[in-house]
């Protein structure tokens, strides 16, 4: 690949992997046996492979839209996407003037934007700079960058897969079951959850910072999946490990793949997992995409939505495996919270998911399921139950996607407790108000068996804070829940 078009990919986001990697001796097998880089996650998109997606949408626009649409999780319309196409053919053929075009005042999006100078906030720092400007992963205005960095999975299906990982090959002797702290009296467990945050940009790098400065109170983290644009190498280092690398020594990172780590084909997910525990961590035991951490009182469990198909879990070993688990947290009376990326069902969408029907047996059928949070959806929000849902639900998908703001009163399946529908910079600001808050959860597990939930946004703001609970044997409820003063 010549070098002005590398630094023209480079110049829109493109991440190389690190020349400094963690140390480990544990070792990933590339698809094919070849270790290099092109082999082990997708190149960006081509001349050759541009006409090709170019000579499809011709064919099957509709078909080429739903792709491109579902990948950059906005609308993008056929205008935007034929314009998207020429302007990279043109940039490929001419990658220096490309760059040169970029480097002029026209090209810089919304440059009169910009933040009053009293605006700040008490985890505000010069190393994590905010630039409004910014427009990156953002759905129509970064479209070029998602069609070169994700064009060739939507041409092609996705890249050449590393091998599954199960609980029951003999190489795992924890089947993928990891030991959650029990909590005690005036000692909680303390869980950070929060999707979507593989993207680099300022709100995922102010939430990572809120994390850090935990410090050893946050004994679990979840990343419920989204490293973007495609799960490479690069953007594993650059926008996962980098910016969580202090929470190691001191808190069990559990991580999900989603649908952008398998455009990679998830060799730099199990790649990374692996980094991590290779590096003498203690605390780092994940091994597979699917995982429990069990106490007497709890259960976290993950499961894999992407490997084997988008949005779903059918495999029949995982789902007696999640079966399992489920059953014995049951038995002894453990609430038994689960964690996927994809969701159930979507605030705005007037029906379940597929993933929803198969898992239905399990979750609705015989309410094996306590508590969902998924990270599929970009913004955050709780559900309470539904008439066919007999779980309480959780969105934590906004950690550092950028989306329009979600808009109140839309139709739900399960009834919604707390939206997050204010903007990412505060309203007095007037800043890109069209952009939603970014944020995350924490989660609370008290040793009475009761739970703390809050919603925090990128800035630290407590944007809303619950307590659930049973009574008796009956099932888990919102025993209080509060929104936030609006902000001033």
């Amino acid at each position: 690949m010549d070098r002005k078009r590398m630094e023209y990919y480079a110049a829109l986001g493109y991440r190389a992997p690190s020349a400094t990697r963690l140390s480990t001796g544990a070792s990933v097998q590339a698809p094919h046996g070849d270790a290099s880089a092109d082999a082990l996650e997708l190149p960006p998109l081509g001349l050759e492979d541009l006409g090709a997606l170019r000579e499809r949408f011709l064919r099957a626009p509709d078909e080429v839209l739903t792709r491109v649409r579902d990948g950059v999780g906005g609308p993008v319309s056929e205008g935007a996407l034929v314009h998207a196409l020429q302007d990279l053919e043109q940039a490929l053929r001419e990658p220096e003037a490309a760059l040169q075009a970029m480097r002029q005042p026209p090209f810089q999006a919304r440059a009169s934007v910009s933040l009053p100078p009293d605006f700040a906030f008490p985890l505000m720092t010069r190393e994590i700079p905010i630039d409004p400007v910014r427009t990156r992963f953002e759905p129509v205005a970064d479209l070029r960058g998602w069609l070169l960095f994700s064009g060739r999975a939507w041409l092609h299906g996705g890249w050449s897969r590393a091998a599954f990982r199960r609980h029951d090959d003999a190489r795992h002797a924890s089947r993928f079951r990891y030991t959650l702290r029990e909590p005690g009296p005036g000692r909680p467990v303390e869980v950070a959850l929060f999707g979507g945050f593989g993207t680099g940009e300022y709100p995922a790098r102010y939430v990572a910072r809120q994390l850090i400065m935990r410090g050893e109170r946050l004994e679990y983290a979840v990343h419920l999946g989204g490293v973007y644009y495609a799960g490479r190498q690069g953007e594993f280092d650059a926008h996962v490990a980098e910016p969580l690398e202090p929470l190691l020594p001191v808190t069990t990172l559990m991580t999900l793949n989603a649908g952008a780590e398998m455009r990679s084909g998830g060799t730099p997910f199990y790649r990374y997992l692996d980094e991590r525990r290779g590096a003498s961590r203690a605390k780092q035991v994940q091994e597979g995409s699917y995982f429990c951490l069990a106490s007497e009182r709890f259960q976290l469990i993950g499961v894999d939505t992407a490997y084997f198909e988008p949005g779903r879990h059918q495999e029949p070993g995982l789902l007696g495996w999640l079966e399992s688990v489920l059953e014995e947290g049951r038995r002894r009376g453990a609430t038994n919270i689960l964690l996927s990326h994809d969701a159930p069902y979507r605030y705005g969408a007037p029906r379940p998911t597929g993933l929803l029907e198969d898992l239905r047996a399990l979750v609705v059928d015989r309410a094996l399921v306590d508590l969902w949070f998924w990270g599929a959806s970009p913004h955050g929000a709780l559900f309470d139950r539904g008439a066919a849902l007999p779980f309480l639900g959780g969105s934590l998908g906004h950690a550092g996607l950028p989306v329009p703001v979600t808009a109140p009163g839309l139709s739900s399946p399960a009834p919604v407790r707390f939206l997050e529908s204010r903007s990412r910079f505060p309203e007095w600001t007037g800043v890109r108000p069209e952009l939603g808050n970014n944020g995350y959860g924490s989660l609370l597990l008290q040793g009475d068996g009761t739970l703390g939930l809050q919603l925090l946004d990128w800035r630290g703001n407590v944007r809303c804070t619950a307590v659930l609970a049973r009574e008796g044997d009956g099932p888990l409820t919102y025993q209080h829940l509060q929104e936030a003063e609006p902000e001033a």
